[in-house]
């Protein structure tokens, strides 16, 4: 019960999106949802929908496994993925009553040498696919396609329109789906460089104050802009 969801950005770079509420059916809490890795030749950061427990441990396995093997030498920017693809199919063979359908997670690899840009996936049981241009997560994720495939064009937005865009979708999702909210965190990863421009649940919110609600944002411009014939009116 959430909402994840990763864009694409005008430069290469990803937005990454998480709302902040954990539920157990009884009680609400706010998380960080976004979990981060920290290696010499890259940055890792996961996120997902699905039980809090599990999320938080196939996090520290991932980061594990990728920590010893950087230890042993092993070329991490090229073998990432069977490493990441391990670790997934060891919780799902230790906890395979607590899975469900799955782990949905959204998986950012980016590296940090220059010309490359961040990598994008998705998981599908315990195999993590490439997504070029975006993906999302969660009861919310009904709402983000809707919005994403009418409003998002990868390369025609700017950073700002980026921020705008997303600050939207998050609040028309908890808005409308039950177990996203609590604010949100959103995250641009490597975008026009290799720096983590991180927007707080607080600066979030006030863009989102910013931007008009879907209905009046309709209604305004249905009032300037639609003109019916005139055997219509009346």
């Amino acid at each position: 019960m959430t909402l994840v969801a990763a864009f694409r950005c005008q430069n290469g770079g990803l937005l990454l999106c998480a709302d902040r509420e954990e539920s157990d059916g009884y009680n609400r809490r706010e998380v960080d949802k976004i979990y981060r890795i920290n290696m010499l030749p890259c940055q890792v950061f996961i996120t997902g929908s699905g039980q809090s427990g599990i999320f938080t441990k196939v996090c520290s396995d991932i980061h594990g496994s990728l920590i010893k093997a950087f230890s042993d030498g092993v070329d991490v920017l090229n073998e990432h993925r069977d490493l990441i693809e391990t670790s997934l199919r060891h919780i799902h063979e230790q906890y395979p009553n607590n899975l469900g359908t799955g782990l949905d997670l959204i998986i950012v690899f980016a590296p940090l040498a220059q010309g490359n840009v961040p990598i994008l996936y998705r998981t599908e049981l315990a195999m993590i696919i490439p997504e070029s241009y975006y993906c999302a997560y969660g009861s919310g994720k009904p709402i983000s396609d809707y919005f994403s495939d009418r409003l998002y064009e990868y390369g025609r937005l700017d950073k700002d329109s980026m921020k705008v865009l997303a600050a939207f979708i998050l609040r028309e999702a908890e808005e409308s789906s039950a177990g996203v909210g609590l604010g949100a965190d959103m995250m641009f990863i490597h975008e026009g460089d290799k720096s983590i421009h991180i927007l707080s649940k607080g600066v979030v919110k006030e863009i989102q104050e910013c931007v008009p609600s879907l209905k009046e944002s309709l209604w305004s411009h249905w009032k300037d802009h639609v003109k019916l014939p005139e055997r219509l009116v009346g």
